[in-house]
């Protein structure tokens, strides 16, 4: 298996081992509601442009999601719609986001503090680079728990642009092995 195989894989491994037993809730339900609690109050066009949809679908899940008690439209400004997260809501998506950052954390288990230290720096370059490639960063960032979010965006981490295995002191036997693996 060749590694953007790999990756894609273990991409999916996470989102679903983080949405594993939250069956009432789609993953654009639980982007919705995490966006709801990391910029409160939100707009109906900023929800639907951070998790993908298009205006009538944000409003139909608007409305899914504030009749199961977790989100309230709040005022009108102008033409937008404010929707805020109320504290059924903030509870469920500070577990949704507990769950992921648990989850996440699980499959990183094997790794030594070494290793997790130079994948965070390689993590960080490439969200850096997809980034650059013009994607909307909030689009990216829109399941992160912003008690722990210091993305790459946030903090611009120059260090990571040229980060390689020879920075890290690993050699390429290292590497190799690592790459087997």
């Amino acid at each position: 298996m060749h590694l953007p195989n790999k990756f894609a894989a273990l991409s999916l491994a996470v989102t679903d081992a983080t949405l594993a037993g939250d069956d009432d809730l789609a993953p654009t339900a639980v982007a919705a509601l995490i966006t709801a609690a990391n910029n409160p109050p939100a707009s109906i066009g900023e929800i639907a442009a951070i998790v993908g949809l298009t205006h009538s679908a944000t409003v139909r899940l608007i409305d899914r999601l504030e009749a199961d008690g977790l989100l309230h439209r709040r005022r009108r400004v102008g033409r937008e719609v404010l929707v805020e997260i109320t504290a059924a809501g903030r509870r469920r998506a500070d577990g949704l986001q507990d769950r992921r950052l648990a989850v996440s954390s699980s499959f990183l288990t094997g790794l030594s503090n070494e290793e997790r230290d130079f994948l965070n720096k390689l993590v960080d370059r490439m969200l850096c680079n997809h980034e650059a490639l013009g994607y909307d960063r909030r689009r990216l960032c829109r399941m992160c728990s912003r008690a722990y979010c210091n993305c790459c965006f946030e903090t611009g981490l120059p260090a990571t642009e040229n980060a390689s295995p020879e920075e890290e002191n690993t050699s390429s036997e290292e590497m190799v092995t690592r790459e087997e693996a």
